[in-house]
């Protein structure tokens, strides 16, 4: 019997159907147009019916070829087949364009009903899945977070897979929903019902393996294996019997009793008993270790090629030196003055909803501030839109908490890069402060970028900022040139032996990290010792002279079992020119003329930023 095909006044009744709504789309220069529907469809068709949008759309089709529209509601964006009931009356939509890798599923869009319910999904996975993409188009992932519509009694995952927009791994491996709020898990076999308006991420389901069932005896683990004569064959679970390769046992340090029948062999059997060497003490190998490490760094330092240059323990002796007039340098009562007058612009930056995260970060100019991107992690969006409140804290100085100045951050970052571009690491944010009424504006202290400086190639270096999260602090510290660095790294370990494996699984953790800081002549990296650890990322590092040159950015800590606190291997800075010279190329990529023109006017105040910014001839090498 031939199929019953629908009409279109079928699939799309009449009815009194009558909303408003408008979309606007930048790209070709339409700011709003209102769109008045009268029947029920989906959102494409309601679309559709605007004579400028089907010009667009048919334009489009001949001109923009590889690309498709995404559409952004106040819910989040929606796919075409969208059913139009579902948007809030008056809504704007906002049209962009993308480039098109995959087909939407057309999805069965009945008459207007309530019996449908509408969720939001992060377009990136959560937990346990962060390496996995789970879009079919990966251009997808800057447009979210991705409004999903489903039947109150259809299940979590047909309604994703009609959707459209997810990769196959969302339902070919064990995932589930997780509210980024509440943390809550909603299986994929869940109906839809009680999800309308929540904000969910997709998470891989990680379960627990079961132990299988053995036999057991005399402390030696055994399973029953049959052989290609019948005969019933004991082997040890942790070892491979000759006759029985490739059954995906393996051997066991404990001693091992096989028994086996030879083929041929129908009434004789053997006994096969293995004994395998018991795990030396590591306390020993410890020991052994250490006695032999003190010769090894001596012939090591025997093999320097440079025999002109100062030995290490002279280089020392000079920064144990240095490093006394540069505490009497930073004693100075006058330096102490200008550091404290400059350390008013630091702040404390604390991510709201993210349990333990808070740094420190300064006023570069105006309302903007400068710190680590890593603070945010996976919180903030490929076009720089936060997915957590962030506020900063100014004049935190006094325990009690007293006149202590909050600001807001807006939700949209200026500038935030987080990655090895090339020979450069990048590891900074620039938020900008959302004063609420001018009195607010006023308590904004003056910004630190006319108080650039170079970065000086040895001497004293003074940090400000928020260790631990408690009130601002400030410590001075001497620069460990480049061509020491790995010497310093090393007497550190020597004078720290008891803790040479919990410092080697440290270093061993940010490997890439230390060797690239680790690299001599290389000015990537500012390098010196300092008891500022967690909460202190983004602190301004300021020269004798009170200019600032870096910002402190990490590493390489650890748990000292001993002293029960956290040390440190070698810390390092970012310089600032390097950070500033990426914010300027940035800003010349997206065009924002208004904060280049700012970052210019400052930087003319600055000898030496305005040779640095904006008077090279060459660009800034990063290949």
């Amino acid at each position: 019997m031939a199929a019953m095909v629908k009409s279109e006044s079928d699939i799309y009744p009449e009815t009194k159907h009558c909303h408003s709504f408008s979309f606007s789309f930048q790209t070709h220069k339409i700011t709003k147009e209102e769109i008045t529907c009268t029947k029920p469809g989906t959102i494409l068709r309601a679309l559709e019916t605007n004579d400028t949008f089907k010009g667009l759309n048919q334009m489009d089709k001949k001109t923009l070829k590889g690309k498709d529209i995404v559409i952004k509601s106040c819910k989040g964006y929606i796919v075409k087949h969208f059913p139009c009931w579902l948007i809030e009356e008056d809504d704007l939509l906002t049209i962009e364009m993308v480039t098109h890798a995959t087909d939407e599923t057309a999805g069965d869009t009945d008459e207007e009903t309530d019996n449908y319910v509408t969720f939001s999904v992060e377009t990136r996975a959560g937990k346990n899945s962060k390496s996995k993409t789970i879009l079919r188009n990966i251009q997808l992932e800057s447009y979210g977070p991705l409004c999903v519509y489903a039947k109150q009694k259809e299940e979590v995952k047909q309604a994703l897979r009609n959707d459209g927009r997810f990769s196959d791994i969302v339902f070919e491996q064990k995932c589930q929903l997780s509210e980024r709020i509440k943390g809550s898990k909603v299986s994929m076999g869940q109906i839809a019902k009680k999800l309308n308006g929540r904000d969910f991420e997709i998470c891989l389901t990680k379960f627990k393996k079961t132990a299988t069932k053995m036999e057991t005896s005399d402390s030696r683990i055994k399973t029953k294996n049959v052989n290609s004569e019948g005969d019933a064959t004991q082997t040890s679970l942790f070892d491979p019997s000759p006759d029985s390769e490739g059954d995906g046992t393996q051997t066991s340090p404990s001693t091992l009793t096989t028994k086996t029948s030879d083929v041929g062999e129908s009434s004789s059997r053997r006994k096969q008993k293995r004994k395998c060497n018991p795990i030396p003490d590591h306390g020993e190998i410890l020991k052994i270790l250490r006695n032999q490490f003190d010769d090894l760094v001596k012939q090591m330092e025997s093999r320097r090629e440079d025999r002109q240059k100062k030995t290490f323990p002279e280089e020392l002796e000079l920064m144990k030196q240095e490093f006394g007039k540069i505490r009497q340098k930073f004693s100075e009562v006058h330096r102490v003055k200008k550091l404290i007058e400059l350390g008013a612009s630091v702040c404390q930056v604390i991510v709201d909803g993210v349990q333990g995260v808070q740094g420190t970060g300064f006023v570069l100019f105006d309302n903007f501030v400068l710190t680590n991107a890593h603070l945010f992690g996976d919180n903030v969006r490929h076009n720089m839109q936060l997915l957590v409140d962030v506020s900063v804290k100014f004049n935190y100085e006094n325990p009690n908490g007293s006149d202590v100045n909050v600001f807001k951050a807006k939700t949209l970052l200026i500038d935030f890069q987080y990655e090895d571009k090339g020979k450069h690491y990048i590891d900074y944010a620039i938020l900008e402060m959302d004063p609420q009424n001018k009195k607010q504006q006023k308590k904004v202290p003056p910004g630190l970028l006319r108080e650039y400086g170079p970065v000086p190639a040895c001497g004293g270096a003074c940090l400000i900022g928020h260790p631990g999260g408690l009130v601002k602090q400030m410590e001075p510290t001497s620069i460990i040139g480049s061509e020491i660095r790995e010497e310093a790294a090393n007497k550190y370990k020597r004078e720290n032996g008891h803790a040479i494996f919990t410092i080697n699984d440290a270093v061993e953790k940010q490997k890439k990290r230390y060797e690239e800081v680790m690299q001599e002549n290389k000015d990537d990296f500012v390098t010196y010792n300092t008891s500022f650890f967690h909460g202190s990322s983004g602190s301004p590092v300021f020269d004798d002279l009170g200019r600032v040159f870096g910002m402190h950015t990490g590493g390489f800590d650890y748990e000292d079992k001993l002293t029960q606190s956290t040390q440190s291997v070698i810390e390092y800075a970012l310089p600032l020119l390097t950070i500033l010279q990426n914010f300027v190329i940035r800003l010349e990529e997206d065009n924002n003329q208004a904060v280049l023109k700012r970052v210019q006017e400052e930087a003319q105040k600055n000898v030496f930023l305005i040779e640095a910014l904006f008077k090279t001839d060459e660009p800034m090498d990063m290949s």
